[in-house]
C-alpha cells in the first residue's frame, strides 16, 4: 500500500500528471498483453448444461456380487 501511495505522490509532482499517466498506461499495455487461452475446452460448444438426474432420491446404491 505504501508503494502505491508513493507512486501516486510522485506522479502528481510531475508538471503534466495526466500525460504521464497516459504514457504509463501505454507501457503497461505493451508489457502485459493478454495471451489467447490454450485451455483444451476454449471455443467448444457445450450445448445446454442441465443438472444430472439421479435415481433413488440422491442415494448411491452399490451392489457387489
Amino acid at each position: 500500500m505504501d508503494v502505491l501511495l508513493e507512486f501516486i505522490t510522485s506522479l502528481l509532482e510531475f508538471p503534466g500528471p495526466g500525460e504521464k499517466l497516459k504514457e504509463l498506461a501505454e507501457l503497461i499495455k505493451d508489457v502485459f498483453q493478454l495471451i489467447p487461452s490454450e485451455k483444451h475446452m476454449i471455443g467448444r460448444d457445450l450445448g445446454r448444461l442441465e443438472p444430472i438426474k439421479y435415481c433413488c432420491s440422491g442415494q448411491v446404491n452399490l451392489h457387489f456380487a
